[in-house]
């Protein structure tokens, strides 16, 4: 009887200990603002929804302002740059009602406001967004154009961890050099 006591306790003390080594502590909330700074210029990698559109996204930020909480971002659809887009929209950001959140306003119509969710960034390479835009909230890995070859895992983990989709959103052959 002793044996099956002691296979109990280590089969408990498995279990407990592989519960805490999987638990992921609490993150501190994204600062919105300082993320914003540290991104000038991104390119999406990957978004929760199969928008033709998102294909080669990039994004330009054009106005920033940390003590005012304000800032600009140019989204380049249907190319990399303003003068390949098919669709160039301005998105004009305001400091939203916690710290990883932001309020928008898509191409200066300011009686629609837009909330934008910041699940995660690591300030340096990139960045994983829920951004509400015609009609669909899409979760997007945005990051720097250095990384798009070689995105960093942490980068993949935290946009799977946050996303239930993955469509691949940037393509080489097809976007091309985006630095």
């Amino acid at each position: 009887m002793g044996w099956l006591n002691t296979g109990a306790s280590v089969m408990f003390a498995v279990i407990v200990t592989g519960s805490i080594v999987t638990h992921h502590p609490p993150r501190e909330p994204t600062d919105a603002f300082r993320m914003l700074g540290a991104f000038p210029r991104v390119v999406a990698i990957s978004s929760s929804n199969n928008d033709t559109s998102f294909k080669c996204l990039a994004a330009t930020r054009t106005h920033f302002d940390l003590e005012a909480k304000k800032a600009s971002y140019v989204w380049h659809l249907g190319g990399s740059h303003a003068a390949t887009a098919t669709r160039n929209v301005t998105f004009d950001i305001q400091a939203g009602n916690a710290p990883d959140q932001t309020t928008y306003f898509i191409d200066n119509d300011r009686t629609r406001p837009y909330t934008a969710y910041y699940n995660y960034t690591d300030y340096e390479t990139c960045m994983v967004m829920i951004v509400p835009y015609n009609n669909h909230d899409h979760c997007l890995l945005w990051v720097k154009p250095a990384v798009t070859h070689a995105v960093p895992r942490h980068c993949l983990d935290n946009y799977e961890e946050t996303c239930d989709v993955r469509v691949p959103q940037y393509d080489n052959d097809l976007c091309g050099h985006q630095e």
